[in-house]
């Protein structure tokens, strides 16, 4: 017979003995990075004070884990509901790193059910910082992670929804082995004509002055030294569009150098510059983890040529470069940029799952957002046109 599940709120923990029992419980889980205590670690590092966890266990094991950091929410000045976000915060200048593949650490014999034992528990009996909490934001989750997270009679809003694109390695191997540039030939025979011949032509291009060489950095302090030079030219792409870039956000900066520092000597994260004749045309900031390559961030160096793509360049020779190492899947992870589409094929879609307790709050909350949707398109036809 199954152990039942029991659920507390953890709140005495240090960061270390968090990590002991965080590692302990991703031996036992197929999470991807952004689960990790390489993430996880480096994400509560920059945190303070540690916020509430959740722990669940079954017959003395432990078999889920969530950080929960615990959120007020006013709507109109009218409708205040208290909540949870999980791993995330809430704050942009916090949330600008970007999970994605959200959700509780589970033990994978636990998979089926204790997400979802978990949500009933944390939105019903549990009291987090004091207080009962009527909902809970799982931020960038896996779409099919819904049907393990929400249990029957809760309240479900999904306020975005993004696609995802990805590369399937594996027949890249098959066809190129583990030579890089034969892989890099497999790989453009699966892309679109169009797509390949861009590729192709920006290659003779770039050669035309020098080879195209990928390097990875080998030390941490390499590693530090690639992440400046693609800071800037991240930060000069963005700001050419008129948006900030992730740079501009003190957390972010400290959160990519943290994970540099911590993560890259033991291979989980990797900072790579692709170079013509000596002169960088771009970098990738890949997170490399159980086989599941992760385009993070990157910076490129463009020119006045429209026909040199540094983009397609990097990320073709990466995605070549982890074929030949046996490297299963290369993820541009969530958003609809049209290089994802042209390089990749669709992975799974990622949403915004926010589950409520029925209550009277979150009832009238629903009823407001209902009404708001049906009178928008009428008040739209009564608006003046110019």
């Amino acid at each position: 017979m199954t152990a039942p599940l029991r659920f507390h709120i953890q709140t005495g923990l240090s960061r270390l003995e968090l990590g002991l029992l965080w590692r302990d419980l991703e031996a036992r889980a197929d999470p991807t990075f952004f689960l990790s205590w390489d993430w996880i670690g480096a994400w509560l590092a920059e945190l303070e004070p540690l916020p509430p966890v959740v722990v669940g266990e079954a017959g003395g094991a432990l078999v889920l884990l969530g950080a929960l950091v615990p959120h007020r929410r006013v709507e109109g000045g009218i409708v205040r509901v208290d909540g949870l976000f999980l791993h995330t915060t809430g704050e942009r200048a916090k949330d600008v790193i970007a999970i994605e593949y959200n959700g509780f650490l589970v033990d994978r014999a636990w998979t089926a059910t204790a997400s979802a034992a978990a949500v009933d528990w944390l939105l019903g009996a549990a009291r987090v910082a004091g207080r009962r909490r009527a909902e809970l934001h799982v931020v960038a989750a896996c779409a099919e992670e819904e049907a393990r997270l929400v249990p029957p009679g809760m309240l479900l809003q999904v306020p975005s929804r993004k696609p995802s694109w990805r590369v399937d390695l594996d027949p890249v191997r098959a066809a190129g082995g583990d030579d890089r540039a034969r892989c890099l030939a497999a790989y453009l025979a699966t892309l679109g004509a169009n797509t390949r011949q861009q590729i192709r032509r920006s290659m003779r291009l770039y050669e035309e002055t020098g080879p195209l060489v990928a390097e990875r950095a080998e030390d941490a302090a390499t590693g530090l030294a690639f992440l400046d030079a693609l800071a800037a030219l991240h930060q000069a792409q963005w700001e050419a569009r008129g948006e900030p870039g992730g740079f501009a956000f003190p957390f972010f900066e400290r959160f990519q150098r943290r994970l540099v520092e911590t993560c890259l000597p033991h291979g989980t994260v990797e900072l790579l510059r692709i170079s013509r004749g000596g002169t960088p045309i771009g970098y990738l900031f890949n997170l490399v983890y159980r086989g599941h390559v992760l385009a993070f961030v990157s910076g490129f160096r463009f020119e006045d040529d429209p026909r040199l793509k540094p983009g397609l360049i990097c990320h073709a020779l990466a995605i070549a470069r982890h074929a030949a190492e046996g490297v299963a899947i290369y993820d541009f992870l969530a958003g609809a940029a049209r290089y994802k589409g042209n390089l990749g094929r669709p992975g799974p879609e990622f949403v915004y799952l926010l589950i409520q307790r029925p209550t009277a709050m979150t009832r009238t909350e629903r009823q407001l957002r209902r009404a708001w949707t049906g009178l928008r398109p009428a008040l739209r036809r009564l608006a003046p046109r110019r």
